[in-house]
């Protein structure tokens, strides 16, 4: 109200009826309902539960205002599209007309630069006829040379391997008789030259580096830097017995043909260092470590023993334990097979009883056999490091490659000469097309029209035109109400535009203004909570009493814990085990700090000493009476059934005695 007079709050005015409820009620709930009501948190409280529920029915309103929007703009835009359509009815018809036009010269333009298309085909297919025939010629001269060499380097194959085999003869003759041979110390140097360069081109095989990076190795090795020299390319230190066997020894060993051995992590770490100037990482050759022996692992039990074919250690001839070791652990050598051929290898290895201690298999062609599956190389495989001479294979690739080129080239000839004939035929039906056209055009256009569109797109966009004029000659109504709609729709779409603007600004800054509100409210909430526990506190001090007043907020529970006079300082009770008096007195208390905490310009209490004895009756007359004189800005009246004989004389007190009833009364009423 205007003079702030809250009638309705319990702490201005407490009647009698109300001091009796609160006196006896012992429910913590009621008093925090009490607290908050007192303090007007109450009332903040319902304001922003209903500003929340007006602003969820506002929301709602805007999104049903929302889709009627979608309809103005949905009405607007087809009376403005009417409307547009109005005065772009004549250029609709006078572009038509002009589209057919262009379309005549179009079609003309067309067949002339279809003509001229094939023409230039023609001339590049004849020329590239040309190239083909020049290229067979070459081709087969080419075919023919290489035939040549390769029958020659096929001899010379067969007289290195017949000097191989009896070169490995005398060496098993030398072999035996190492022990009575000595040779001069400059012939061995000379030889080991020899034997080193002849090495240094098959290193090749295992990257263009790789020359290199041994005599880093070596060097490495003299100055002390490795523990044990590593060994490898691995691929370098084996040889076949059988040299048809490369492409399935390759496709069993695949990465390891390239790798190196190392007996310890310590020499591992220096070789990578050494590979990390040749090699890039993603390209760096494997190292293993493993510990080197100078004798092979004991095979008896484990590898596999067939009467008909070799397992993958048996083939291959190797000197140095470290490496046969290696391979048996990193690839089980001793228990894969080589089967040459493709069906015999599925039948051995996919047949009901596979050979004992066989893992997989492999084909002369590089194909993976174990026994329930079978992996085909995709294309051909050509042995890259174990195979015999290099040159000769090269030759024999390239032979193939030119004899399957050629055959493509002929194919292809036959091909352009169909086409071109084909094309010549084509050309002569154009050039007739492109005359008639012409004359038709001049017919429709005697001035020829410079056209940049297709003829297809022209085509469609008379169509579209032609259904545009015809939809528009039919759907056209009165000029002047097309034009008063379409105002209308405007001016109904912005203004429901700009009101459903302004009610979202003005959801968002409530929104805004509730999140501060709220903190505020908790806020508030807190200090009073405080304020009253203090105020609370000081008058049960004043009165040598301790109490206390404990706030649940989250369950909306008030509690007040009192020791009354004469107990033990841990004996604390709260307001339901006290005596009526003693809770009259403690209620007085909290009321007093209710009354500090809220503002009013009167304050009121009827009965509220009716349970006290005459002294706690006393002290909270006294302290009512200094709380008024404090606060002399103040209305204080207070009504109660005893006497006031003990307050003392003051200008700030006035008593109002009011006469007996007629009933026989051992009580006085006194006002003050």
């Amino acid at each position: 109200s205007f003079a702030d007079i809250k009638v309705d709050n319990p702490v201005s005015i407490i009647n009698q009826e109300m001091s009796k409820q609160f006196l006896h009620s012992k429910s913590e709930a009621d008093k925090y309902k009490f607290f908050m009501k007192a303090t007007l948190l109450e009332q903040m409280k319902r304001d922003y539960i209903h500003i929340k529920q007006t602003k969820a029915l506002t929301r709602e309103q805007v999104e049903r205002q929302e889709e009627c929007l979608k309809d103005l703009r949905q009405l607007f835009l087809q009376k403005k599209e009417r409307y547009e359509r109005l005065s772009s009815l004549d250029n609709m018809r006078q572009n038509l007309e002009d589209l057919k036009k262009k379309m005549a010269w179009c079609l003309v333009r067309y067949f002339s630069a279809s003509c001229r298309s094939v023409k230039s085909r023609l001339r590049s297919h004849e020329t590239e006829q040309a190239q083909h025939q020049q290229k067979i010629s070459a081709f087969k001269k080419q075919l023919e040379k290489l035939e040549e060499e390769s029958s020659t380097l096929n001899q010379e194959i067969k007289d290195k391997q017949q000097a191989l085999f009896k070169g490995r003869e005398e060496y098993d003759k030398l072999s035996m008789e190492e022990k009575n041979i000595q040779v001069s110390l400059e012939s061995k140097l000379k030889r080991k030259k020899q034997l080193m360069a002849s090495r240094s081109n098959r290193l090749r095989r295992f990257g263009n580096h790789m020359p290199e990076l041994l005599e880093s190795i070596n060097k490495a090795f003299s100055q002390g830097r490795f523990i044990k020299k590593p060994v490898g390319p691995i691929g370098a230190c084996i040889s076949l017995k059988d040299p048809s066997l490369a492409v399935a020894v390759e496709s069993c060993l695949r990465g390891l043909i390239k790798s190196f051995c190392c007996d310890n992590y310590r020499d591992e770490k220096v070789l990578q260092g050494l590979m990390s100037s040749y090699f890039p990482r993603s390209n760096r050759p494997q190292i293993i470590v493993c510990l080197f022996t100078d004798r092979v692992y004991n095979l008896q039990g484990r590898g596999v023993q067939h009467p008909e074919f070799l397992s993958v250690l048996d083939c291959l001839n190797i000197e140095n334990p470290v490496i046969t070791n290696c391979l048996i652990d990193m690839r089980s050598i001793e228990s894969i097979l080589i089967i040459k051929e493709n069906a015999r290898a599925r039948k051995v290895m996919q047949g009901s009883r596979p050979p004992k201690n066989c893992r997989e298999a492999f084909t002369a062609d590089g194909d993976q056999v174990y026994t329930n599956r079978y992996y085909t190389t995709e294309r051909e495989v050509l042995a890259q490091y174990l195979g015999g001479d290099p040159e000769a294979e090269i030759r024999q690739a390239v032979c193939s490659k030119l004899d399957q080129t050629l055959k493509i080239l002929e194919k292809k000839l036959e091909d352009h000469q169909a086409t071109v004939q084909a094309m010549k035929d084509d050309l002569s039906l154009r050039e007739e097309e492109t005359q008639d056209c012409e004359a038709k055009a001049k017919e429709i256009c005697p001035v020829r029209q410079q056209v940049g569109q297709s003829a297809k797109s022209i085509d469609a966009e008379i169509t579209r035109l032609r259904q545009k004029i015809s939809t528009e000659e039919s759907s056209h109504g009165d000029k002047e109400q097309v034009i008063r709609e379409y105002a209308e729709a405007h001016s109904n779409y912005k203004s429901k535009s700009s009101q459903l603007r302004d009610l979202r600004k003005f959801i968002d800054r409530l929104d805004h203004i509730m999140i501060d509100r709220q903190d505020r409210y908790k806020s508030m909430r807190r200090s009073l909570s405080v304020r009253c526990k203090l105020y609370f506190i000081n008058y049960m001090m004043e009165l040598k009493c301790c109490g206390s007043i404990m706030f649940d907020h989250n369950n909306e529970t008030l509690s007040i814990s009192v020791k009354p006079l004469g107990q033990e300082e841990n004996n604390v009770n709260d307001m339901r085990s006290l005596s009526g008096g003693e809770r009259s007195f403690s209620t007085v208390c909290f009321i007093l700090a209710l009354w500090e905490i809220t503002e009013s310009p009167f304050r009121c209490l009827d009965e509220f000493d009716v349970y006290m004895d005459m002294h706690n009756r006393n002290i909270s007359m006294n302290m009512l009476v200094a709380l008024s004189e404090d606060q002399h800005q103040r209305q204080f009246i207070f009504i109660t059934p005893q006497s006031t004989s003990h307050l003392p004389n003051s200008s700030h007190i006035t008593i109002h005695q009011l006469q007996d009833p007629e009933r026989e009364a051992e009580e006085e009423g006194d006002v003050c």
